[in-house]
């Protein structure tokens, strides 16, 4: 759940500020197609970065609580998992993670926009207005 609201939420966020902030010269319609994908695929890129940090301790926690074997409570064993692990462990395997959602993360937000445009829909994000 995390992951899915960073998802969505912080695309929306991160793209808004792009149209806001950096690319507010003209109107988003005036910028080229590619520019405006491109604009879309960075933002999906820089919200699965989010979506990474955000859900990397829990999931690391679930991936080793999959693997242990032993009696008693899930939140007893996952206490037995911190112990072993620490907090440095939590995050074991971010800079991974950020690759590999921050790029799936990106080429979604991409290719939903990408079928957008083709049935003849703006691009997310932004305002066509000056």
């Amino acid at each position: 759940i995390p992951y899915t609201m960073a998802k969505f939420v912080f695309f929306e966020e991160i793209i808004s500020f792009f149209y806001s902030s950096i690319f507010n010269t003209k109107p988003k319609d005036q910028y080229s197609t590619q520019t405006q994908l491109m604009i879309t695929f960075t933002s999906g890129y820089l919200a699965g970065i989010i979506c990474a940090i955000v859900s990397h301790p829990a999931d690391t926690i679930m991936s080793r609580l999959n693997n242990h074997k032993t009696e008693g409570s899930v939140f007893k064993n996952m206490r037995s998992i911190y112990k072993d692990i620490g907090f440095k462990g939590l995050w074991s395997g971010l800079l991974y993670r950020i690759m590999m959602i921050g790029t799936l993360t990106g080429f979604q937000w991409w290719i939903y926009d990408s079928y957008k445009t083709l049935m003849g829909l703006k691009t997310s994000g932004g305002s066509s207005k000056k």
